[in-house]
């Protein structure tokens, strides 16, 4: 982190803020106030805090808008009690009010980092300095009534201030608010718990003051926090407990009195022993589903509403019927869920995410189409709760279905497209060896026959003998050359197919394979007596799936023998299966010959599989008796 180097006009100010504490607390030493004017060290205390508060906020945020009002209370504040001490009363009142009720609130209210252009903000900050006035004529001329008048105009217009910045704020903006809220809240609860203690407990002008000190750090505390380290704490989590808490304790409460009252009216006396705890049980029956309410209401007010598992599944099916890449999806289940972030997995990767997700903090959904496992939905839970929601909850539930079976069909439709590039792939190697063949072996043959025909015809009137044994030398060639063709052709396809069928091909291309050690490998071969007219591409599958996974037998089996089978399970598929029971001396690795097998069945649309054992092993193709179109 960069240091901070605070300028020299600031270093200047800490110092007067220093010299201006130290007097003000040098002034209740040297002239002690009197009992009803002890709430200079209320002033002392509050002013002391804003002080530091502006020397933070100076270092660390210097362009901020609140750092001058800061400076203004903490000035005011400090002041009063050296105006008391000189004799000023009445402006030593207006300085501890204007600086406690005009210029915190405008500090407060400029939280944010840039203030929305509004009129209500505007109106907000006039009526702050109107009833701050007033609160400041009031204490001086000693009238009660419009002490509390001002005061209650003074919290209404803080109010209105910062409802115009809660609904015209976000991200950490809205945050500063919602600690601004919270300061608030916490003071005037605070201030209500004061006086009801203040009556039913013997608390001295002193200890009041002193309460009073720290109660009204509260707001400015908020401010403090708010300026510098919004993110300090999830701020709604914490108004939510505080929120439920108080009104669970005030329901409770209402609900004992209440029916206590309603007890007194009908025997004419308070509940005698026994009622009272019976009161309480049934209070304590009904606290948790009361309290699940309380949160339910809280949260939305706090984090969004509920999840609305029908408006869920109608936006994702939106996305889905619309071919929206999976950030989308997740975008569309994290807003209606209203949690922090979502993520896609599958083998333990993030395939996509929205938001931000907390590995520590989330909920775990396995995602399963057909009984296989696709992929997992990872839901960041929501601050302050240590499970999802119901609502959330019961959407994840039903949105993991379709999500399993898009997921599954965009893995199908991958595989499917690796499958068409690698026969792509097959072809073009294909068409390479044919037209190699076709260049390096039989064009300088045809060459060369074409340039001895040629020499053939100039020897003839010259040189008949010459000119004979040239056209014999051609006929020589274009044997080479007819040789040439055919290796090419049945590179293609092997001859033997068509002339002696699948079985009997087969059975002739692997009669002269030996095992690794020269013994003969015996194969037995278990076929149908007839084979149903198999397509050109299926019968060569078949052909070349046989002959390799039995030279493989040949070359990693130490037995020799091996069963070559070939049968029809169903009307419209051919197996061909290839075992030995020798032991493998060595594993099959996947080279040339066994890429190749995979390769063809996958062309056909078929499906090739391999297992290997200390037992032996078995290659299984199972062939469409059609090419699927």
């Amino acid at each position: 982190m960069t240091a901070l180097r605070p300028s020299a006009l600031v270093v200047s100010l800490w110092a007067a803020f220093a010299l201006l504490a130290a007097a003000a607390l040098a002034s209740l030493r040297i002239a002690p106030p009197s009992s009803s004017e002890q709430w200079v060290i209320w002033a002392v205390i509050v002013g002391t805090y804003l002080a530091g508060a502006w020397g933070a906020v100076a270092a660390c945020r210097p362009g901020s808008a609140a750092g001058p009002y800061l400076a203004a209370s903490a000035i005011g504040l400090l002041a009063a009690p050296l105006a008391l001490a000189a004799g000023v009363r009445a402006l030593a009142v207006v300085l501890a009010v204007l600086g406690s009720t005009v210029t915190v609130p405008l500090a407060a209210l400029r939280v944010v980092e840039r203030r929305p252009p509004s009129r209500l903000l505007r109106w907000a900050d006039g009526a702050v300095v109107v009833t701050g006035t007033g609160c400041a004529a009031a204490a001086v001329t000693g009238v009660q009534a419009a002490q509390v008048a001002a005061s209650i105009a003074a919290g209404t217009a803080i109010c209105t201030g910062t409802w115009v910045l809660f609904e015209a704020t976000t991200g950490d903006d809205r945050r500063r608010v919602l600690w601004l809220v919270l300061g608030s809240a916490a003071t005037m609860l605070g201030g209500m718990l004061l006086f009801a203690a203040g009556n039913s407990l013997p608390m001295g002008p002193l200890a009041t003051i002193l309460a009073l000190g720290a109660l009204s750090l509260l707001l400015p505390l908020a401010v403090t926090v708010a300026l510098l380290a919004p993110r300090l704490a999830d701020v709604r989590a914490v108004i939510r407990g505080a929120s439920v808490l108080i009104v669970m304790l005030a329901l409770s409460a209402s609900v004992y009195e209440g029916i206590a009252a309603l007890w007194e009216l009908a025997v004419g006396s308070r509940p005698g022993k026994g009622v009272p705890a019976l009161l309480a049980a049934g209070i304590a029956a009904g606290y948790a589903p009361v309290r699940q309410r309380v949160e339910a209401s809280m949260d939305e007010m706090l984090f969004g509403r509920s999840a609305d598992p029908v408006e869920t599944l109608t936006r994702l099916g939106t996305d889905l019927t619309a071919g929206a890449p999976p950030p989308l999806w997740l975008h569309t289940l994290r807003s209606t869920l209203g949690v922090p972030g979502i993520a896609l997995r599958q083998d333990g990767v993030d395939i996509a995410t929205a938001g931000a997700v907390d590995d520590g903090h989330t909920t775990l959904t396995t995602l399963r189409a057909g009984g296989e496992h696709v992929g997992d939905l990872v839901v960041c839970l929501p601050p302050g709760h240590l499970r999802l929601p119901r609502a959330a909850a019961a959407v994840v539930d039903l949105v993991a279905a379709p999500l399993a079976q898009t997921l599954h069909a965009a893995r199908l439709s991958e595989q499917l497209r690796v499958s068409r590039g690698r026969v792509v792939t097959a072809l073009e190697e294909e068409r390479r060896r044919t037209r190699r063949d076709l260049h390096d072996g039989l064009g300088p043959t045809l060459t060369g026959i074409g340039y001895t025909a040629d020499a053939a015809v100039n020897l003839i009137s010259t040189d008949p003998d010459r000119a004979v044994e040239t056209l014999r030398g051609l006929r020589a060639d274009i044997g080479d050359a007819i040789t040439e063709i055919r290796r090419i052709v049945y590179g293609l396809r092997p001859r033997a197919l068509d002339e002696l069928g699948l079985v009997d091909a087969v059975r002739q291309r692997i009669a002269p394979l030996h095992t690794a050690d020269g013994r003969p490998l015996a194969v037995t071969i278990d076929a149908p007596d007839r084979l149903p007219p198999l397509p050109a591409a299926i019968e060569v599958a078949a052909y070349r799936v046989a002959v390799e996974a039995v030279t493989n037998v040949a070359r990693h089996s130490d037995g020799n023998t091996a069963t070559l089978t070939l049968e029809l399970p169903d009307p419209v598929s051919l197996r061909v299966t290839v075992a030995d029971t020798g032991h493998c001396t060595e594993p099959w690795t996947h080279g040339v010959g066994i890429r190749s097998m995979y390769e063809r069945v996958e062309q056909i649309g078929g499906t090739l599989t391999i297992t290997t054992t200390s037992e032996g092993a078995t290659v299984t193709a199972q062939l469409p008796l059609a090419i699927p179109g």
